[in-house]
């Protein structure tokens, strides 16, 4: 059935949920196509034509869909996100060594497009991206576990999580250990349980640096 645009009485069009469907699959088409030019380590500079011929669509509709470079980009980052390691964002310290876990594990499943990722001055674009976003996301995760600390030490703890709790932990156990994910899921997961520990103790015998709340970590120190 074809989808159709009807004009409700109040002057708003209406997209039919066949057309919403066939949009979200162009845009995926388009993401899914860009991750394997990145994949292959086709791509060195970002190249729309390429993308759109294998995505089996025009260029004009890359463009239609993603106007710029950075929304390109980003939506690539989310996507690669979603879909290597879906799940709940996390909310809590103690929600880390499991998404260390899991998170290892989906990084051989995908290993091809993760190590992309450090092969290409593009690939390792789309990772900061995405890196930034991760790192302040930890930040306000650790912030019940740091909200008595110093600024100092919070932001060691901050740094320290986020080195390990990265793709960049489980490339280096791999190349320098030969370690699989589901050993270096464990071996980080442990780290962080030990790590996040000793925070809550500090923080508890620690003396309040905020009484109007917890202190949200970011990058901005």
């Amino acid at each position: 059935m074809k989808a159709t645009t009807v004009a409700p009485t109040n002057g708003r069009s209406y997209n039919s949920p066949l057309r919403e469907r066939q949009s979200e699959k162009t845009r995926v088409s388009i993401l899914e196509a860009l991750t394997a030019e990145l994949a292959e380590g086709g791509l060195h500079v970002l190249n729309i034509p390429a993308i759109a011929r294998r995505a089996g669509v025009s260029v004009r509709t890359v463009y239609r869909y993603f106007p710029t470079r950075d929304a390109l980009l980003d939506a690539v980052d989310r996507w690669m996100d979603d879909t290597i390691v879906p799940g709940p964002p996390l909310t809590m310290a103690a929600e880390m060594p499991a998404t260390a876990e899991r998170a290892f594990k989906e990084f051989d499943a995908n290993e091809t497009a993760m190590l992309a990722q450090w092969a290409t001055a593009l690939g390792r674009d789309v990772r900061a991206r995405g890196r930034r976003r991760r790192i302040s996301a930890y930040g306000y995760a650790l912030a019940e576990a740091t909200s008595n600390l110093n600024r100092s030490d919070a932001r060691a703890a901050h740094a320290v999580i986020s080195y390990l709790l990265s793709s960049l932990t489980w490339k280096t156990m791999r190349e320098e250990f030969g370690m699989k994910g589901s050993e270096s899921g464990k071996a980080v997961a442990w780290a962080l349980r030990t790590l996040i520990e000793d925070l809550r103790q500090r923080n508890e015998s620690a003396s309040p640096t905020n009484a109007g709340g917890p202190v949200k970590l970011t990058t901005d120190y």
